[in-house]
């Protein structure tokens, strides 16, 4: 699969170059913004760089077309800060979630927050690619929404049983690759 690197400027509101600590979930995240593309997105938290729209960033987001790998995967991204987490992120976490865990971001055509079958089975190459390397299962996917409480990503929240499948549809990947 190919993943075009496009890192941020290293800056403290968007790619702040701390290590990131062993992985122990991958965060899925909607953009929030329907029927951008995923260099719109990046090009957003580039735009933070200075500090004038606030922190936040993920490592990769993924469209219909192409993903864009933003902070590499050794380096913290701003994807799941919160004034607290809850008690499933304190639990298996720890008390800042940025620091061990990897965001991806999935763009979406409208308000829905449903994923185009094309972004999907993008994601599900990804995410299983991100758990063989990481040495992680399926269950370590998990969603902003179980980490802050925050809706996201949307489509997940209002429909649990799509976050099922997308775990079942990245298992199943994980078994053809090996």
């Amino acid at each position: 699969m190919q993943i075009i690197k496009a890192h941020l400027t290293p800056n403290k509101y968007s790619r702040p170059q701390r290590p990131l600590m062993s992985t122990r979930a991958i965060v899925m995240h909607w953009v929030a913004n329907p029927g951008t593309s995923a260099r719109a997105n990046r090009d957003f938290w580039e735009s933070r760089k200075d500090g004038g729209n606030g922190y936040g960033s993920a490592h990769l987001v993924v469209d219909d077309r192409e993903v864009i790998e933003a902070i590499p995967l050794f380096e913290m991204a701003y994807h799941v800060g919160a004034d607290s987490y809850s008690p499933f992120a304190l639990e298996f976490l720890g008390s800042y979630p940025n620091n061990c865990t990897i965001g991806v971001e999935m763009c979406h055509p409208d308000w829905s927050g449903r994923f185009a079958e094309d972004t999907w089975q993008r994601a599900v190459r990804l995410v299983a690619n991100l758990l063989l390397s990481q040495r992680l299962r399926p269950h370590h996917i998990t969603t902003h929404n179980a980490v802050t409480g925050k809706d996201c990503p949307k489509w997940f929240v209002s429909h649990p049983a799509e976050l099922e499948r997308f775990r079942w549809d990245v298992d199943l990947h994980m078994r053809s690759a090996a």
